[in-house]
């Protein structure tokens, strides 16, 4: 099973993938659309684009984004103690990151304002097949968002602690 292996790549190459970047992208990440695209009617197709340009901000090693400008699409970022997790893991293993990406294969409207997201990781230039958990999105205000529950899974791969309390725990629970 080669599931084991591959987890203990997981963590540090999201962490990576969330603390690099320059402000080179600024601008682009930090405006979001005047009207965010709903998941439904004549502006799904916009609204998957959009998915899938979240995942890639927050997963992308290679971006060029800062942290903050990474987390702003992730749901729940703004969260102090949620923010405290995601900054330490990143800081941890920020020299891995630097060559993760994602292939995002399907995205699934489950409501105007959420998607299910099938999507694999690409560790230094290898898709990563069923290693990634199911993923979902949420239209937050006006951006797509890279779903909290989401961002817990990918951690809990690599270190199931991290689902045992704080902010994820409360998390995954529905809480």
């Amino acid at each position: 099973m080669r599931r084991p292996r591959a987890l203990a790549a997981l963590v540090p190459a999201f962490a990576v993938c969330l603390v690099l970047g320059t402000s080179s992208l600024a601008a682009e990440a930090a405006v979001p659309a005047a009207k965010a695209p709903v998941c439904a009617g004549k502006t799904k197709g916009k609204a998957i684009k959009a998915i899938k340009a979240a995942f890639d901000k927050v997963l992308n090693g290679s971006s060029g984004l800062t942290l903050d400008q990474k987390f702003a699409y992730v749901q729940g970022s703004e969260d102090p103690a949620f923010n405290a997790v995601l900054v330490d893991i990143a800081n941890k293993n920020q020299a891995m990151l630097v060559t993760t990406s994602v292939k995002v294969n399907k995205v699934t409207c489950s409501g105007k304002k959420s998607a299910d997201v099938d999507f694999d990781l690409v560790l230094a230039g290898q898709v990563a097949a069923g290693l990634a958990p199911a993923g979902n999105a949420v239209l937050d205000g006006k951006t797509w968002k890279m779903g909290s529950l989401t961002v817990c899974n990918l951690f809990a791969l690599a270190d199931p602690t991290l689902i045992e309390s704080g902010p994820c725990a409360t998390i995954v629970s529905g809480g």
